[in-house]
């Protein structure tokens, strides 16, 4: 059965959008480690809040991801661009189209 995992980015003030071009090419690797699909979306009413969301048949398989040496080095340039502390949020897939 699917997993979802999401993960709620609250950025600091005015780091939003340089947080995003960090970050949108380490999103983006997620199929290569088996995600079936992803997304990553801005909140309207609190521009500093994202939520990224993808789907996974195996949650080793987002962990292999999340502590591979790209994600961490990714994850290590943007320290200081979001709150701490980010953790997974992991839901089952229960309806999609």
């Amino acid at each position: 059965m699917a997993e979802v995992c999401r993960l709620d980015w609250h950025i600091a003030p005015f780091r939003a959008d340089r947080w995003l071009d960090f970050w949108e090419p380490a999103a983006a690797k997620m199929p290569a480690y088996g995600a079936s699909s992803w997304s990553l979306t801005r909140s309207l009413d609190d521009p500093l809040a994202f939520q990224q969301t993808s789907i996974w048949e195996n949650r080793s398989d987002f962990e292999r991801y999340w502590y591979s040496d790209e994600i961490a080095k990714a994850r290590e340039a943007i320290i200081d661009l979001y709150d701490i502390p980010l953790l997974p949020a992991w839901h089952t897939l229960v309806l999609a189209e």
